[in-house]
């Protein structure tokens, strides 16, 4: 059974005189031209509520799908039309009791304990922070119950948005303050990409390791296999597939302008032979193991 707490969608009050209202995630999402966040909320006081952040858009993932739930907490939301963008809720354990800490496990409980699922609308409070290149949700690396972020579901079972199919792999692996492409245009969104094949593998294959894809040779972009997937149960794809999963970037020095990456959650999110036509061609051709394949297995994840 699913436990829910609605809330009022559109504006929060926390006390006399303070009411807050949602924020647009493509604002909070902006960057200068080192890409470090110019967003007037983003490393704000906290002491003042009007700095706190309030967004609302579509849960895509439980957090252990991607981290292992006794040291992390990640939630992405990517905002719905007419906002643009996304963006994370993060929290760790090592600022709060450390790894398999009951303290940890309390805060983890705390942050699940709206019951969302992918596919659900929901609301996050909290405070804004840069972290290598992106704005996060997070608590700012202290214990203070002030500093909390809460998740709270305001639809259940709306449905995963349909990713944002990425032209091409030279079109999401370069920087643009303008977010008119690039990395930035994508950043914590559910993503496509399509007819790629594995350029390399620095890392070597399974969960937790990072790859390379290329649709063309030359441009290539990482994809991240979560380390809590199931990749460990298969061989590298030796052809084309289509690949989805939340876009994310972790740049961790200055100009913060690079290392964009596609996380995917498991196997099932690269389709083998996906093999998407050009304009023009006679239709879709995808063919594994003798079979054609007409469309993608769904999954809850």
């Amino acid at each position: 059974m699913r436990m829910i707490r609605f809330v009022v969608v559109g504006c929060l009050v926390l006390g006399p005189g303070v009411t807050l209202r949602a924020d647009a995630i493509w604002d909070l999402q902006a960057v200068d031209a080192n890409g470090v966040a110019t967003h007037s909320k983003v490393g704000a006081d906290p002491t003042n509520p009007g700095n706190k952040v309030v967004i609302e858009g579509i849960a895509l993932n439980r957090s252990e799908a991607y981290l292992d739930p006794g040291q992390m907490f990640q939630l992405y939301v990517p905002a719905e039309a007419p906002d643009a963008g996304g963006i994370a809720a993060w929290s760790g354990c090592f600022f709060q009791g450390g790894p398999g800490s009951q303290m940890w496990q309390d805060e983890f409980d705390r942050m699940t304990a709206s019951g969302f699922e992918p596919g659900d609308r929901v609301r996050v409070e909290g405070f804004a922070a840069f972290h290598r290149g992106k704005t996060n949700i997070n608590e700012r690396h202290s214990v203070a119950p002030a500093m909390d972020f809460t998740i709270s579901v305001l639809d259940t079972d709306v449905g995963m948005p349909s990713p944002a199919v990425i032209p091409s792999v030279g079109s999401c692996n370069y920087f643009d303050q303008t977010r008119a492409g690039g990395g930035e245009l994508y950043q914590a969104t559910w993503c496509r990409l399509q007819n790629v094949w594995i350029h390399s593998m620095p890392e070597g294959w399974g969960a937790g390791k990072t790859i390379l894809v290329t649709d063309n040779g030359a441009d290539t972009v990482p994809v991240l296999l979560s380390e809590m997937g199931d990749f460990d149960s298969y061989s590298a794809p030796t052809g084309l597939f289509a690949a989805t999963g939340v876009f994310d970037q972790e740049d961790e020095t200055s100009p913060f302008t690079g290392d964009y990456r596609l996380w995917v959650k498991n196997y099932g999110d690269l389709e083998l032979a996906a093999v998407v036509p050009e304009p023009g061609s006679c239709g879709l051709l995808a063919v594994a193991g003798g079979a054609v394949l007409v469309g993608r297995r769904r999954r809850r994840s």
